[in-house]
């Protein structure tokens, strides 16, 4: 009984671990002339953005952000991205295809 408990404590551990290093990472890069207050992503079924992932900080103009995405790439590849500069415009994009290490750049060709 005990080797069970223990075979099975270790196969979810070992599932937890596999399940982590298969969700993808992107890198958001503002090159929108302004600095990025907030940050949205969502899967793209999902109708609402849910919470802002700068919290306190800034994505200055030129700056990298890199986020790993909470859902693996085989249970959703499709996702939106919102942010909101310094003067309260919105920029997204939508539908994005993603593979892991992605780069989403915006620019002001994405102003809303």
């Amino acid at each position: 009984m005990k080797k069970s408990l223990i075979a099975l404590l270790f196969f979810i551990w070992g599932a937890i671990v596999v399940s982590a290093q298969n969700l993808p990472t992107v890198r958001i890069v503002n090159n929108t002339g302004y600095d990025i207050y907030f940050l949205f992503v969502s899967p793209s079924e999902s109708d609402e953005w849910g919470d802002d992932l700068l919290g306190d900080d800034i994505l200055e103009d030129g700056k990298t952000f890199t986020y790993q995405l909470p859902q693996s790439l085989n249970r959703t590849s499709l996702y939106d991205f919102g942010v909101e500069d310094e003067e309260g415009d919105t920029y997204s994009k939508y539908e994005v295809k993603i593979t892991n290490n992605a780069r989403i750049v915006f620019t002001l060709d994405d102003l809303d």
